[in-house]
């Protein structure tokens, strides 16, 4: 069974192992450790019943790039390879990749782009950390001239940042947000 991607069928490792089996029971999955430093570096090789090697793949992970590779990097890093060596041996989806690595791929990706994000929010909050204290407490104050005017003078681009944050309300209440919003009209951006 296949996983569709994006509109490609990837199969999952265990798949490509069980269907080696199932097919080739006298054949080998043959792996290596190339190197298990903080860049960990698997070979695998799948071997006829003569010894012949049929097909190599090769991985690599880093160290701590992951939630998985935090503990186990070096499995993580064996399974690509052997998924790599098992498609170009015959036993893929409609891809190279494996189903699991497209996923991790993708998770990575989403990673980086929320660690970006992330990053330039807290930025944001760090620099601004005054301004945004003083917004806080004309709201608790219910002095909303003095909190829009705080607010505008953050100008847009923090505006729209501090706005957009990566979890619930960010920096924000929920009522302090819900606030913001109700008297945004009365306090208009000049």
């Amino acid at each position: 069974m296949s996983v569709n991607i994006h509109g490609k069928e990837y199969l999952t490792v265990a798949e490509r192992i069980n269907a080696l089996r199932n097919e080739k029971p006298d054949w080998r999955i043959i792996t290596h450790l190339v190197d298990n430093g903080n860049l960990v570096v698997m070979s695998a090789t799948i071997q006829n019943e003569q010894g012949l090697t049929v097909a190599t793949g090769y991985a690599e992970e880093e160290r701590g790039s992951s939630n998985i590779n935090r503990t186990s990097a070096l499995e993580n890093c064996e399974t690509s390879a052997v998924g790599r060596a098992l498609a170009f041996a015959g036993y893929q989806g409609t891809e190279i990749a494996s189903a699991d690595e497209v996923v991790n791929a993708m998770n990575q990706q989403v990673k980086k782009d929320c660690e970006k994000e992330f990053g330039d929010y807290m930025a944001c909050v760090r620099d601004n950390f005054p301004s945004i204290m003083a917004i806080k407490e004309y709201l608790a104050a219910e002095d909303y001239a003095l909190a829009f005017e705080a607010w505008r003078e953050l100008g847009q681009d923090v505006q729209a940042n501090l706005w957009k944050a990566p979890s619930k309300g960010g920096v924000f209440t929920t009522a302090e947000r819900s606030l913001i919003q109700e008297k945004r009209a009365e306090y208009p951006n000049e």
